[in-house]
């Protein structure tokens, strides 16, 4: 994957104190929020906050990856659709995702550094839990695009995670009708 090679237009409106990407505001955060926005979620009592977190991340990049590929009708086949969504995940300051050997059917997504784990790392010291939440959401919005499915078709699972030592963070993809 060369993530320099597809460009993303981000502006900043200084009077607003907006930024705005690719024709969507967004608000970027540092890890202490992110992080303690995550430990939020997962100690919420009566309600699934990771699946809440999931849900979002997956929603929103349904939303917004369409747009961006509309713009960009050079980035056609889903090969090349796959490289982009790397490609943003790399710009937003996620990491680094290897997408190459993932199919409609689904198949396995690696990322070879995550900021969730380096911000947690920071910020809280190591954990023995896998932390890539946001990374299942994000795939699992990309794909359905990509692959032309509804919102939640897909099912990502974290098999591995650099935070318990593993080389890389491993992901599981299934269509969701494949899952109990």
């Amino acid at each position: 994957m060369n993530p320099s090679k597809f460009t993303f237009k981000k502006v900043f409106y200084p009077t607003a104190n907006q930024i705005e990407l690719e024709g969507s505001l967004v608000s970027l955060h540092c890890h202490h929020f992110n992080c303690g926005l995550l430990k939020v979620f997962e100690e919420l009592k009566g309600i699934d906050g990771i699946s809440l977190l999931e849900k979002t991340a997956e929603e929103v990049f349904y939303q917004f990856f369409p747009s961006y590929l509309c713009r960009h009708p050079e980035i056609n086949t889903p090969a090349q659709k796959l490289e982009a969504a790397a490609a943003l995940y790399h710009f937003l300051g996620y990491g680094l995702l290897d997408l190459g050997a993932l199919t409609p059917k689904g198949g396995k997504a690696k990322a070879y550094s995550s900021y969730y784990v380096t911000a947690w790392l920071a910020k809280y010291g190591r954990r023995s839990q896998k932390i890539c939440y946001f990374t299942c959401g994000f795939l699992a919005g990309v794909l359905a695009v990509i692959f032309e499915r509804p919102l939640f078709s897909y099912r990502v699972i974290e098999q591995k995670c650099l935070m318990l030592g593993d080389d890389y963070c491993e992901f599981l993809v299934k269509e969701a009708s494949q899952c109990p």
